[in-house]
């Protein structure tokens, strides 16, 4: 017969300090808003990009 493990405990330490990821580049754009805004130029037709230069 096995001899009888002695038992253990396991101990959770709850972190309740601050992640250390980087802030992300998007953190601060809306980027529903700026879809929105592309979806409502191209309807119009609207467009800011200059038009390709001719040779």
């Amino acid at each position: 017969m096995k001899p009888e493990k002695n038992p253990f405990v396991v101990e959770i330490k709850n972190r309740r300090r601050l992640s250390r990821r980087e802030p992300s580049i998007w953190e601060k754009v809306d980027l529903k808003a700026a879809g929105y805004q592309v979806a409502a130029e191209q309807a119009t037709g609207e467009d800011d990009t200059p038009a390709p230069a001719r040779r």
